[in-house]
């Protein structure tokens, strides 16, 4: 029986490279004035890093028979990391701000460590998600630049699928590699109109060749033959009988020379003969994922088969899970499974913090922050869970505890959208309006989305800005159809400005999707009395006190209830 002593070898290893005996290279890591010189082993670096073997290989040995090899682009911090695992085979992520993860993702990459990508890349998917879709351009970007990050490259890819827009309306789209236009384009779950798809390539391609005439009119055959040479790879991707008549002929007869004579001649036969055979590929229509995540938090799914293979422990799995269920709104599910995961790990602040959250969503607001305070007890500078923690104490009413979570979640990530999004709604509960304003919009310009709009809708509402306040829920609502809190806040709009059948409706949307929440129920209990639907109201408003017991609105909405009633 063959007995393996690794920990004893990789202590010793550990020793050899603390007192650097008998070194014969030097790595300078870092730029002045914050250089330091690691003093490590040529047998070390050949056996264990192909880059450092290669590296090697190209230089001679210096007058004091040591070979130096330079690494400004990489971080004192980070190359610690690096050569901790190169001579132990230890790595510990834990207590490591996400943004020196992401760096070591990029080192590792540069180094060709295969084991240790695949560990960190996993790592920053599992505990670090919420940065990743917070610094989103330069994730995709750097995912894209080998096959290596895989597992990132299809977390960057439901994000688009689902925000086309973050990419097509960005700054940075004209001057997009083709390989990433071309990845996109592939996408049978891009949620967006194919015409508007269309104009993004036409407008992408014509970026590539600023040559080209500005006016169309003007354009020769050659100026054709032009656009189509640098389209050529991205033209078959479109999906031609699935765009519009009307864009058809305003958006795509005009380039029509750019496309092969029989395409166009079988998208004409679809609108003229829609029964006969067409000779032209046809690519199947793109997925509408709308209907099928109907959550406000279907945000990101970062499960997929080569993640399963690495996380194959049972807590990993039902952790996934957990995460998974709460992401499409099956929170008794999500809390399910979480809870068999912290039998296994008790301690894990991962599962403790998305625990807090499901709990949160169900108006268990004592459990979740419970939930939250163990995690901060393991993590303290968490920024999501602070964040999360802070969601919590606003909704139980502890709107200064709720305030100083918050800044300090923004204290350690300042361009932290969640963070910036909740201190905004925390702000607009306060009825500091400007305040909430500011945070909101800063949030938005880091990362569009709907929550964030449909928080500034009210905070407009209780403005008094009601065509400001329609405006970013309607906008909200357009991307996220299902956002709860979105339609809830509509709602409450329609309902100031007199709109109670409207008002219903959507108060009824939200409390489908979120039947606990407190504030939708009282909104609805509201706009049920003054419909004069006493009993409804005094239902709604019981219900909502039962969840949020001390909430001094709803309360005074019961007395006014009651009152009516007793007339």
């Amino acid at each position: 029986m063959t007995v393996n002593f690794f920990d004893q070898l990789s202590s010793n290893l550990n020793q050899l490279l603390k007192n650097s005996n008998e070194y014969n290279v030097i790595i300078e890591v870092g730029q002045g004035p914050d250089i330091q010189a690691f003093k490590v082993h040529s047998i070390i670096l050949n056996s264990r890093c192909l880059y450092f073997k290669d590296k090697l290989d190209a230089i001679t040995y210096n007058n004091n028979n040591v070979k130096i090899i330079k690494q400004p682009n990489i971080s004192i911090e980070v190359f610690n990391i690096i050569i901790k695992y190169i001579y132990c085979g230890s790595i510990s992520l834990e207590n490591i701000n996400a943004s020196v993860i992401f760096k070591l993702l990029i080192a590792s990459n540069e180094f060709r460590l295969e084991e240790l990508i695949k560990h960190v890349q996993s790592f920053l998917l599992e505990n670090n998600a919420s940065w990743l879709r917070l610094n989103f351009s330069r994730v995709y970007q750097t995912s894209f630049k080998d096959n290596n990050l895989k597992d990132l490259q299809q977390f960057c890819a439901n994000i688009i699928a689902k925000h086309p827009n973050i990419i097509f309306d960005s700054d940075e789209f004209l001057s997009l590699p083709e390989n990433i236009l071309i990845f996109i384009l592939k996408l049978d779950n891009l949620q967006m109109d194919e015409g508007k798809i269309w104009d993004y390539t036409i407008k992408w391609g014509v970026a590539q060749n600023p040559s080209l005439p500005p006016n169309l009119d003007r354009w020769s055959d050659e100026h054709f033959s032009v656009l189509k040479s640098s389209l050529q790879e991205c033209l078959p991707l479109i999906r031609y009988f699935q765009i519009p008549g009307e864009d058809v002929f305003n958006k795509v007869k005009p380039y029509q020379k750019i496309l092969d004579p029989n395409l166009w001649d079988d998208i004409m036969l679809k609108f003229m003969a829609p029964n006969s055979p067409i000779t032209s590929r046809v690519l199947p229509r793109r997925v509408n994922l709308s209907s099928t995540l109907p959550s406000r938090d279907s945000n990101i799914s970062i499960v997929d088969n080569d993640l399963s293979k690495i996380e194959s422990n049972k807590a990993s799995e039902l952790r996934k899970s957990g995460d998974s269920y709460r992401k499409i709104g099956e929170y008794k599910k999500s809390i399910t499974d979480l809870t068999k995961s912290l039998e296994i790990e008790p301690n894990n602040a991962f599962a403790l913090r998305i625990r807090g959250e499901s709990y949160r969503k169900m108006g268990k607001y004592n459990e979740s922050l419970a939930d939250f305070n163990k995690s901060l007890e393991i993590e303290p500078n968490n920024a999501f869970a602070l964040g999360g923690r802070g969601n919590t104490y606003r909704v139980m009413g502890k709107n200064n505890e709720s305030l100083a979570d918050f800044n300090k979640s923004l204290e350690i990530e300042p361009n932290n959208a969640f963070a910036l999004g909740g201190r905004g709604n925390t702000y607009r509960v306060l009825g500091r309006y400007n305040k909430s304003l500011a945070d909101l919009n800063k949030a938005l310009e880091i990362y569009p989305n709907g929550i964030a709009l449909g928080t500034r809708g009210d905070t407009y509402r209780l403005m008094g800005k009601y065509d400001e306040s329609l405006a970013d829920l309607n906008k909200s609502l357009e991307i996220e159809p299902n956002n709860a809190f979105a339609l809830m806040f509509r709602g409450i709009t329609y309902r100031t400005i007199g709109k109670y059948d409207e008002s219903l409706a959507d108060l009824n949307k939200s409390l489908e999707i979120e039947p606990n929440n407190a504030s939708a129920l009282s909104g609805r209990g509201a706009t049920y009395r003054l419909m004069g639907k006493y009993e409804e109201s005094l239902a709604d408003l019981n219900k909502s006190l039962e969840i949020r017991p001390i909430d001094s609105w709803t309360l005074k909405e019961r007395d006014q209830t009651n009152r009516l009633l007793k007339k």
